[in-house]
């Protein structure tokens, strides 16, 4: 019997081998001789098809697989289901929208006899990618702010004006719609427009974003109702720019022919704010950059000095973007009263803002309430807070309160000093020393501003430590002496810049100078008590 066999495979062998490699040639000519480009592997959305459409290397859902492919845009697929084939032409408009025209599905024939059924005025349909999600990218119309009119196919509404203002994520665009008493169908409504892909066709310029109605924020909108195709064009005047913007009218490129011509138009015109010709002065922007006095936040001056941004530096990300409107009040490199137009997000308004120089490395910032018009901004009697700045090179200057001083502690200070040491004893079964517990605060401590060559130093001195700051700026205001100083070295968990307030008085029985002393970490708090509130306080006496 194996006789038998291993004659029947050297007879036969052959003929089988060559049958079973001519029907898999078959098989893969049928069912698979293509492939799609990479970039288009993911999910797509289309109008008008419940669920979203996936696309891989061979493969596009309800569509087919590839068996052929010519000049890069011409497919022809096979679809398994009911053994046909079609042609569809695509065109990589943008790496987030597809454009395809395709014909009805037939029995097998070549490629270009297939496709030669595509008709000029056949139906054009657009897929926009869903997953991997896209990234928006910056919206071509600049520089906002603009007033525009609008029309839904009956008049334009151009009274009251309507407006669009940047968010400050470049790629997001804030419509705000106002109603027109004379012109029907019209409303007051507020529209978020996020850019997610541009392209051209000669000289006509595509847009496809996605519109969300921001007083139904929390509602759930469909890609149905979100998607909206646009055709722009730019308009160059003297003194303002200006973009002709024709909408969709559903989740489609369908019906776009000319900038003046959809189910929506719109004429954007940039306003002639008086920011265009406001600028932050010299003596503020000589740095760029700026960081609170704990460094949570950053402060960067940008765009021909007329433009500040704050970005949070926690570990949250936050982003405010400020440009100078009109400036009030302005004092040679010492105090500038001004109005900005602020945007967090798509939140936007008005500000107060005023900046004193307290030295080469040294600002403070009064920043007032949000405010709708720039009328408004500085009218508000409400003081704000100090807000520190300084710059990431610190130049040392002369500290002052020059002498050597001793800490005088009250007896609130010494009874919470031996409560500790108390606690320590009874926890640990064991006495501590007062420097464990202490730190640099000791009964016999000493403090030397500036002594010897080093007068741009401090130090604090104990039995246990030494702590050594270098001063970098000081003023004085309303009887109160201010001083921003670092530590020389500290561990990552200290904070990085101090600003010591204090008050002085001579003492009337021995003649000494009596000093009372606050350190605060995040800002010259104008509410802290020298002595008494901060994270360091001390009172103290000269004594040389």
């Amino acid at each position: 019997m194996a006789a038998i066999l291993k004659m029947f495979r050297l007879r036969f062998g052959g003929i089988l081998s060559r049958v079973y490699l001519l029907l898999s040639l078959t098989v893969y000519s049928s069912y698979g001789g293509c492939t799609f480009p990479a970039e288009w592997t993911g999910s797509w959305f289309q109008s008008g098809i419940p669920s979203l459409i996936a696309i891989n290397s061979t493969h596009i859902q309800m569509k087919g697989e590839c068996s052929e492919t010519e000049s890069f845009d011409k497919f022809l697929l096979y679809d398994r289901a009911y053994d046909c084939y079609k042609c569809m032409v695509i065109h990589e408009k943008h790496k987030y929208v597809l454009q395809y025209k395709e014909t009805y599905c037939s029995l097998k024939n070549s490629l270009s006899s297939i496709c030669e059924e595509i008709t000029g005025d056949a139906p054009l349909y657009s897929m926009f990618r869903k997953e991997p999600s896209p990234v928006p990218e910056p919206c071509p119309f600049h520089p906002a702010p603009f007033t525009f009119t609008y029309n839904r196919g009956s008049h334009d509404c151009v009274y009251p004006p309507s407006r669009a203002e940047s968010c400050t994520d470049d790629s997001r665009l804030l419509l705000r719609y106002m109603a027109c008493p004379d012109v029907p169908s019209t409303e007051s409504n507020v529209e978020e427009l996020v850019c997610l892909a541009s392209w051209k066709e000669g000289s006509t310029r595509y847009l496809v974003g996605q519109i969300s109605q921001v007083q139904r924020r929390n509602s759930i909108a469909s890609d149905e109702d979100t998607y909206r195709c646009f055709i722009y064009k730019a308009q160059h005047g003297d003194k303002s720019m200006s973009y002709i913007i024709a909408q969709s009218g559903d989740a489609t490129c369908n019906g776009l022919s000319s900038p003046s011509d959809g189910s929506r138009t719109m004429k954007l015109t940039t306003t002639d704010d008086e920011h265009n010709r406001c600028h932050f002065p010299s003596w503020i922007v000589e740095h760029h950059k700026w960081f609170s006095l704990d460094h949570t936040h950053q402060y960067h001056f940008t765009t021909k000095n007329a433009t500040l941004k704050i970005m949070n530096t926690n570990g949250t990300y936050e982003e405010k973007r400020l440009v100078c409107h009109s400036i009030l009040e302005q004092k040679e490199k010492k105090h500038i009263k001004l109005v900005a137009h602020v945007t967090r997000g798509c939140e936007s308004g008005h500000v107060c803002l005023t900046f004193h120089r307290r030295g080469s490395s040294v600002l403070e910032l009064q920043q007032g309430r949000l405010w709708e018009t720039p009328q408004d901004a500085c009218s508000d009697h409400q003081i704000p807070p100090y807000i520190t700045l300084i710059t990431t090179s610190l130049t040392p200057t002369r500290c002052p309160l020059i002498g050597r001083y001793s800490i005088i502690n009250s007896l609130a200070d010494k009874r919470r000093r031996r409560q500790q040491i108390n606690i320590d004893e009874s926890v640990n079964g064991e006495g501590t020393s007062l420097c464990a517990v202490g730190g640099d605060v000791g009964e016999d401590e000493t403090v030397s501003v500036g002594c010897g060559n080093a007068q741009d130093t401090i130090e604090f001195k104990s039995t246990c430590t030494s702590t050594v700051y270098t001063c970098y700026g000081s003023w004085q205001e309303g009887g109160r002496g201010f001083l921003i100083a670092a530590p020389v070295a500290r561990s990552s968990t200290h904070p990085r810049t101090f600003c010591f307030m204090y008050t002085s008085r001579s003492n009337d029985t021995g003649g000494n100078m009596l000093v009372s002393l606050s350190g605060v970490a995040v800002s010259c708090d104008r509410g802290a008590v020298p002595g008494r509130h901060g994270d360091k306080a001390y009172n103290l006496t000269s004594n040389g």
